[in-house]
C-alpha cells in the first residue's frame, strides 16, 4: 500500500489556533460565548456525577453502559459507527490514531474497551471510564497489556503516537501493538465539532485541563469510528513493520500522510513553542532582550560563528525573544526563523575594489557559488542550492561544536 510521506516541517503539522479562521464563523462563536459558558459550568457537575455512576454502577455493566451513554449525550459527546458491522468482537486489541486526550471515552462507551492513557488525567484512573492503570504490579507496561489480553474478554485500545496526531498526517506508530499481540484491528478516527461553533479539540501545548473545558463549552463533540480490517503479524515481520502497516491502514483510510517524526520530537518542538510563547516582548528595535546590549552583541557573534551567512540582525531579533544562543541556533536550523542568507564576506580590508560590471559571485566556508544568471527562475534555484548547502554545513558545525552525537 503507498502512503504519501508528508514534505511539512514539524512546526507546520499541528494546530495552534483554537478559534476559527473563518470571519462568520468567528462571529457566531462570540454570540454563542455566554451561553457555552453556563453550558460548561452545567456540565462540569453532570461529568462528576457520570463517574461517580462509572464507580457505583462497576458490577452491574448493563445498567452502568445504559448510565453513561444518557450522561455522555448530556455532556454532548456523541458517537457515530460509520460500519459497525466490521467491528470483531474475537479482537483484543484495537489500534487508533489519536484526536484528542478523550478519545478512550468513545472507544470505551461502543466497545466497553480500556486503555492506559500517557497524558495526565483529569480525575483518578478508578474515576475516569475508559481508563485503566496497567502499570500495576511490575511496572512493564507491555507485560501487563499482554497478561490482561491473555486473562480478560475485555478489548484494548492503543493509539502508539503516544500523543495526538498532525493536522493532516500520522506520527511515527511505536511497537507496543504490535507486541502486546499478533492480531489486531486498526480504526480510522474523525472528531468534528459544529461549524457555527467551531473550536480545535486541541492545540499545540494546550493542557488536558484546557481542552476539556472546551469539551464542556461545545455545543456537541461526535466521535466517528470507522473499522478496518483485522491486521494478522506475519511470520516473519518485525514489530517496527506490522506497526508501520498499521498505521499505512489508518492513514489509508483517512486519506492521511504519515510522517518520519515520533512523539519525541513534538514534546521537544512543544517546549520551544511554548517557550517562544512565554517569553516577553517588549518595546526597541530589536525587541528590548533582557540582556544588557552588550550581552546581546556577545550572544549574536557566537551564533554567527556556527552560522556565518544568517543576517546579523536575524539572529539579534531572535535572541531578544529566546535570550538563548543554543536556541536561536535551533530555530534557524529547524526552519523556525525565516530569512534570506548572506554572504559571508571578509573583513573590509581585506574585499578587494570591484568595478560595477565586475562578475557578481558569493563564496561561503570555501566553496564558490555560481554566477547570478539573468533569468530569475535559475537564481531561485542558485539560491535554494546555496541556502540548502549553508545550512548543511552549519548543521555539522553546531555538532561538532556542542559535541552532540545523535542530533539527528
Amino acid at each position: 500500500m503507498a502512503i504519501g510521506v508528508t514534505t511539512t516541517e514539524l512546526k507546520d503539522l499541528f494546530e495552534k489556533e483554537r478559534f476559527p479562521k473563518s470571519n462568520w464563523q468567528f462571529i457566531s462563536l462570540l454570540v454563542y460565548f455566554p451561553i457555552g459558558l453556563v453550558l460548561a459550568s452545567l456540565r462540569f457537575f453532570v461529568g462528576l456525577n457520570a463517574c461517580l455512576a462509572a464507580l457505583i454502577l462497576s458490577r452491574s455493566p448493563v445498567i452502568r453502559k445504559a448510565v453513561l451513554r444518557v450522561l455522555y449525550l448530556v455532556l454532548g459527546i456523541n458517537v457515530e459507527q460509520d460500519n459497525k458491522h466490521e467491528r470483531d468482537k474475537s479482537i483484543r486489541v484495537m489500534v487508533s490514531n489519536c484526536v484528542t486526550k478523550f478519545d478512550h471515552i468513545a472507544f470505551h462507551l461502543t466497545t466497553d474497551c480500556v486503555s492506559h492513557s500517557k497524558c495526565d488525567s483529569i480525575l483518578p484512573f478508578n474515576l475516569t471510564p475508559g481508563l485503566h492503570d496497567f502499570l500495576q504490579g511490575n511496572g512493564n507496561l507491555v507485560e501487563n497489556l499482554k497478561s490482561f489480553v491473555v486473562n480478560n474478554d475485555t478489548p484494548i485500545l492503543i493509539q502508539p503516537e503516544d500523543t495526538t496526531s498532525g493536522k493532516d498526517c500520522l506520527l511515527k506508530f511505536n511497537t507496543m501493538a504490535a507486541e502486546v499481540c499478533n492480531k489486531v484491528q486498526p480504526v480510522a478516527l474523525i472528531v468534528e465539532r459544529p461549524l457555527w461553533a467551531n473550536t480545535a479539540p486541541t492545540v499545540l501545548g494546550a493542557s488536558p485541563q484546557l481542552d476539556f473545558f472546551w469539551f464542556l463549552f461545545s455545543p456537541y463533540t461526535v466521535f466517528k469510528l470507522k473499522y478496518l480490517g483485522v491486521l494478522h503479524k506475519e511470520a516473519n515481520e518485525s514489530t517496527e513493520a506490522f506497526a508501520e502497516r498499521m498505521r499505512a491502514e489508518i492513514a489509508s483510510a483517512l486519506t492521511y500522510k504519515v510522517s518520519s517524526f515520533t512523539a519525541s520530537d513534538k514534546a521537544e518542538y512543544e517546549k520551544r513553542y511554548l517557550d517562544e510563547l512565554n517569553r516577553p516582548v517588549m518595546g526597541g528595535p530589536y525587541g528590548s532582550p533582557r540582556q544588557s546590549s552588550a550581552a546581546l552583541m556577545r550572544m549574536t557573534h557566537q551564533v554567527a560563528e556556527v552560522l556565518p551567512n544568517v543576517p546579523h540582525d536575524v539572529i539579534m531579533r531572535d535572541l531578544s525573544r529566546t535570550g538563548s544562543v543554543d536556541l536561536t541556533i535551533s530555530n534557524i536550523l529547524e526552519g523556525v526563523v525565516n530569512y534570506t542568507p548572506q554572504n559571508a564576506s571578509p573583513p573590509p580590508s581585506q574585499i578587494p575594489s570591484r568595478s560595477p560590471s565586475s562578475t557578481l559571485q558569493c563564496t561561503s566556508r570555501g566553496f564558490d557559488a555560481p554566477i547570478f544568471s539573468k533569468y530569475s527562475l535559475d537564481r531561485m534555484a542558485s539560491f535554494q542550492e546555496r541556502k540548502a548547502k549553508m545550512v548543511a554545513e552549519a548543521r555539522q558545525r553546531y555538532i561538532e561544536k556542542k559535541g552532540l552525537q545523535n542530533y539527528e
